[in-house]
């Protein structure tokens, strides 16, 4: 992919990501049942404190999210790890779509690895994909919910395991993604 095609992509990203944060804030705001439905799904709960938690949430996550331009999205670089503050994970460096540096709220770099280019669709209704990867990343900045990593992946047990551990649930990135977009229609190219 050349560094024109992929601000392309990242352009079409950022402006999909945060159709879809909005798309679920409106749905917190109207607080329906089908709303309370997917939160129990995610979350095993849907009462009023979890509905606020996740509107403030989602509300910081969309200002992060509308802030990043597509040269916010930059080559996964280990020495830029390191400059932000972070260290890098060098266990999983073939295995990581992208990280970031949470505590790295000024600059919002999201580190773009190989297989956030050549290992995943743009989107996947029921799975990991490019949008997927950036809306879990902008979850990890601490000024949005400071998430963590206690389970990966957007797959059918996901909800699952949110419902049996509801309170990490609702500071498990791949989690909120879930929340955000699994089962929900792709964006039009």
């Amino acid at each position: 992919m050349t560094d024109k095609e992929f601000r392309e992509v990242a352009r079409r990203l950022l402006k999909w990501a945060a159709a879809a944060v909005d798309r679920r804030l409106a749905d917190l705001s109207r607080y329906d049942s089908a709303t309370k439905e997917r939160m129990q799904y995610w979350f095993n709960r849907s009462d009023e404190t979890t509905r606020q938690y996740l509107i403030s949430g989602f509300t910081r996550h969309a200002a992060a999210l509308k802030s990043l331009t597509p040269t916010s999205l930059v080559r996964s670089d280990p020495k830029l790890d390191r400059m932000l503050g972070c260290v890098p994970n060098m266990n999983n460096v073939e295995r990581e779509a992208a990280h970031v540096c949470g505590p790295n709220t000024k600059r919002r770099l999201v580190s773009i690895g190989m297989k956030f280019c050549d290992g995943l669709r743009d989107q996947n209704m029921f799975g990991d994909s490019r949008l997927s990867t950036l809306i879990h990343e902008v979850t990890h900045f601490t000024d949005t919910f400071g998430s963590t990593d206690a389970r990966y992946g957007l797959d059918p047990v996901s909800a699952g395991w949110g419902r049996n551990n509801p309170d990490q649930a609702l500071r498990n990135a791949d989690t909120l993604t879930g929340y955000i977009i699994y089962g929900e229609p792709l964006f039009a190219g």
